[in-house]
């Protein structure tokens, strides 16, 4: 019945055009009255077209009606349209695939982390929890207090993690590009870090023989990449004994801004350098140090290249890392 219903302007303008044509035969010679024979010739010719036509049209839409079952099967195109139909779904299913297997992916990677993250969450708890019921805390309380600020600070800094990597995912909705003052982002960013600095014996500095440094860039989403790769350099470098400086040199030109921060750890060797950004890459370094998760520079990465900015990594072992970020200069407030 669809097939009919699908060929009846077909049929009608054919049985049409036949009888017009039988009608100009029969009018142009009126002692011919033979009508019947044409007309039967014309339906047989009809008939043996449709019996052709409904074969392919057959197989073709009994194929499409059983995937509208889930039913997997091949479809046999025989007319230019529905070849036409044919290439258009099979854009569709692939552009319908690939959504499919990012969204899948992303989800994926996105449990990944979390459980990732809260397995990781469970260290400093456990220590703070070991470190209370001590019996020598009234003894020491002091070194106590620091070690819980400490293993605090690494509650913080992972459950800060785990928010950024969730607010990633929409990034354009908080976003706000405009010219930042980088002096600025890092004096705010040192100072929140001072009590760790002075616990490490570490000396932060800022290299800049400019007056001001205006880089476009949003203030949040760069204070937490650079913030990040101060955290770095601080758990780095207190694998060395003894004082140790961290560098924050900035070079400005016309067009750009690069902040180079430079510490005095333990360094990178070379074949761990180009994972780096990795997630959950933690290298030779991460494995010596507990809270090492490898979370941290992939976050970085990627604000980077949402930004707009780039960053790269040197590093020589036993010497130092450093750690180059470089934006398009801005014009001031």
């Amino acid at each position: 019945m669809k097939f009919i219903k699908d060929r009846t302007l077909l049929i009608c303008f054919y049985l049409v055009n036949m009888i017009c044509v039988i009608s100009f035969f029969h009018l142009s010679e009126p002692i011919n009255s033979e009508f019947l024979y044409p007309l039967s010739i014309g339906v047989f010719l009809l008939s043996v077209y449709l019996i052709i036509d409904w074969f392919r049209y057959y197989q073709t839409n009994r194929a499409i009606e059983q995937m509208l079952r889930n039913q997997y099967v091949e479809i046999e195109t025989y007319t230019e349209e529905q070849k036409a139909f044919r290439q258009l779904l099979n854009k569709t299913l692939k552009e319908h695939t690939s959504k499919y297997n990012e969204i899948l992916e992303r989800n994926q990677e996105r449990v990944y982390f979390l459980s990732h993250w809260m397995h990781h969450l469970k260290t400093p708890v456990s220590v703070i929890e070991l470190i209370i019921n001590n019996g020598e805390v009234i003894k020491e309380t002091a070194d106590v207090y620091e070690k819980i600020l400490q293993e605090n600070k690494r509650l913080h800094t992972s459950i800060e993690q785990g928010l950024t990597m969730i607010r990633i995912e929409k990034f354009e909705n908080d976003l706000e590009i405009k010219s930042v003052d980088l002096l600025d982002s890092l004096r705010k960013l040192i100072n929140g870090r001072k009590r760790e600095f002075i616990y490490q014996s570490i000396f932060p500095s800022i290299e800049f023989q400019g007056k001001d440094a205006y880089v476009v860039t949003d203030s949040k989403w760069n204070e937490i990449l650079i913030d990040q790769i101060i955290s770095n350099a601080i758990k780095y470098s207190c694998m060395k004994h003894g004082s140790k400086n961290l560098i924050f040199h900035i070079e400005k030109n016309e067009k750009y801004i690069t902040l180079s921060i430079i510490d005095e750890g333990v360094g990178i060797p070379p074949y761990d350098l180009e994972r780096l950004f990795h997630p959950f890459f933690t290298g030779e370094n991460g494995r010596k140090i507990p809270n090492a998760t490898g979370i941290g520079l992939y976050l970085c990465k990627k604000i980077a290249d949402k930004l707009g900015q780039t960053i790269t990594i040197q590093s020589e072992v036993s010497k130092g890392t450093t750690v180059k970020i470089r934006w398009i200069a801005g014009t001031g407030p």
